[in-house]
């Protein structure tokens, strides 16, 4: 995964870790989540475009369904949940940014992603 991502993301495989942030530490932007999505897909087998990286990526932070006074709703974090277990874990959970969730998402994340999807096919 690790290379995957340095590759994804143009940065030497050295610079990518497991606690590697992808916004934070790596300058993904929005872009970068639908490529890794497909190149996820493509090298590990697996299909994430309905899991919750896509949710997070397809999100319409103009809905009030999804945001409310700048912050995501609750609903929306409960969605997020099983692939950010990192919001459980937040300050306030009523002030979630989409920011915040973005800085979340590690190399470690998609790991588990790709480690769930497996599993449930085994």
């Amino acid at each position: 995964m690790r290379d995957l991502v340095a590759d994804r993301l143009a940065r030497k495989p050295g610079e990518v870790t497991a606690a590697s942030r992808l916004v934070d530490d790596l300058g993904a932007d929005s872009l970068d989540f639908v490529d890794l999505v497909f190149a996820i897909e493509k090298r590990f087998g697996v299909k994430l475009r309905d899991d919750e990286l896509d949710v997070l990526s397809q999100l319409d932070f103009s809905s009030p369904e999804v945001m409310r006074d700048g912050f995501l709703t609750p609903d929306v974090i409960e969605r997020l949940l099983p692939a950010l277990p990192a919001l459980s874990d937040v300050a306030d959970p009523a002030r979630v940014t989409p920011a915040d969730v973005f800085g979340l998402i590690t190399v470690d994340t998609l790991c588990a992603m790709v480690a769930r999807k497996q599993g449930a096919r085994a």
